[in-house]
This record gives C-alpha cells, sequence and structure tokens, in this order.
C-alpha cells in the first residue's frame, strides 16, 4: 500500500471542549503512513441518496452542451466530467465518476458547475436554466458576473430588489451588501408590473437577490464607499 492510498476510517469521538474528533482507522495503515507523515487530509463521504431530479438535470444539460459543439452526448459526458475533476476537485480519479452512483455532494458540485458553463459560453437551451438547477442563488450568481438575465439568458442590467427609495442618489449610496440581481430590460419591466411576489411565484426564483459583494461592484461600476464632500 503505498503513502497517498486513501483509506475508509470511522468517527468515534468528538470533544465539544477542544473541538477535536477522534477517526478510527486500520492500523496497518496508519502505521505506514506515520513513518514518513504526521498529518492526513480528511475527506468526508456523503452518503445522501442521490436525487433522480439532479440525475435527469445533468444529462439534460450535457445533452445541451453536446448539441451546441456538434459532440455526441456520450463524448461530451466524459469530456465535461474530466474538466470538472481536474479544474473543480484540483486532482485526478482513477476512474471518472458516474452519476448513477456518485456521492450527492459531487453532483449537486457538478450539476453547478453545467450550470456556469452554459451560462459563462452562452449555450442556448430547450428550456428554461432555472428548470435545471438546485442552487438557485448560486445560478444567479454566475448570470451577475456574466451580465445574462436568469429567466431569458438575454443581455441584463442590474436590478437592485429593494427599491432605493425616493431622493437617494445611485451615484453615491454604498451597494454592497444591498440584494441585486441581473435582468433584461423585458423582465425588469415585468418585475415592476407584476410586482415582485408574483414574480418569483410565475419564475421560482428565491424571493430575495443576491448581496452585492466587492466583485460585483466592480463589475457594474457600483459605489463600496462613501465618496467624501470634496469629491
Amino acid at each position: 500500500m503505498a503513502v497517498i492510498d486513501r483509506v475508509k476510517g470511522r468517527i468515534v469521538e468528538y470533544d465539544e471542549r477542544t473541538n477535536e474528533a477522534i477517526i478510527r482507522a486500520p492500523a496497518d495503515f496508519v502505521k505506514l503512513v506515520m513513518q514518513e507523515q504526521k498529518e492526513v487530509w480528511i475527506e468526508f463521504i456523503d452518503s445522501r441518496p442521490l436525487s433522480d431530479k439532479q440525475r435527469r438535470s445533468c444529462y439534460a444539460m450535457i445533452r445541451e452542451i453536446a448539441d451546441w459543439s456538434g459532440d455526441t452526448t456520450e463524448d461530451m459526458k466524459d469530456a465535461l466530467k474530466l474538466d470538472f475533476w481536474c479544474g473543480e476537485l484540483l486532482e485526478m480519479a482513477d476512474t471518472l465518476f458516474s452519476l448513477s452512483n456518485a456521492p450527492m455532494s459531487i453532483v449537486a458540485a457538478f450539476q453547478s458547475w453545467l450550470a456556469k458553463f452554459i451560462v459563462r459560453n452562452d449555450i442556448p437551451t430547450r428550456r428554461p436554466m432555472l428548470e435545471y438547477v438546485d442552487d438557485i442563488d448560486d445560478y444567479v450568481y454566475a448570470c451577475l458576473i456574466n451580465k445574462k438575465c436568469p429567466i431569458c439568458g438575454r443581455k441584463a442590467d442590474l436590478h437592485h430588489w429593494e427599491a432605493i427609495g425616493m431622493g437617494r442618489d445611485r451615484d453615491s449610496i454604498i451597494h454592497e451588501g444591498m440584494e441585486v440581481m441581473p435582468l433584461c430590460r423585458e423582465h425588469h419591466t415585468e418585475v415592476h408590473t407584476t410586482g415582485r411576489s408574483e414574480f418569483v411565484k410565475k419564475y421560482h426564483l428565491n424571493d430575495h437577490g443576491i448581496p452585492a459583494d466587492k466583485t460585483i461592484c466592480k463589475l457594474y461600476k457600483l459605489n463600496t464607499k462613501k465618496r467624501s464632500k470634496a469629491s
């Protein structure tokens, strides 16, 4: 057994006073590792069952990407899984993970990665992307970064989820931390016309925006600090 091999262990005790856990692993492995190393990485095993919806969503997005690229679905599936595994998880697996029995956390991360790949590359889809994703906030943030409307995929401008209010200068207020959403002109008009409650219900959005961080503020040229009176 090489020292880089993985071994399955079990958490047997947790000490709340020291915030430490005791993990039991096979003695022959531990003895071999401790000859040259004293530290290990711990990877938790996700035993939650994978939902059919997650699996179907991943396959549907892979088909959309395959149709856009001109490759077969099977070839594209393997290429995307390899790209995800190397780029996102920063390591190579002995074999590519299977969508039929991979841990829920891996498939959820792959699902999110596929959605971002589609948004980033402006890939057309048969169905609205909101039907493909579980983590809506993560998807909306990707749309913010790429200035795409999360509902239709068209070019979007920034919409403040909470009304800024009369008499407040958009150029002088601090935008960092304010809830925002990227919306095309059509859906920007619709949310004002129908009201937020009906809007989120219709499109299955969360009833909140995404807090604008420094990246969003820089991208949309928004203030992150108060301007001095002299300026």
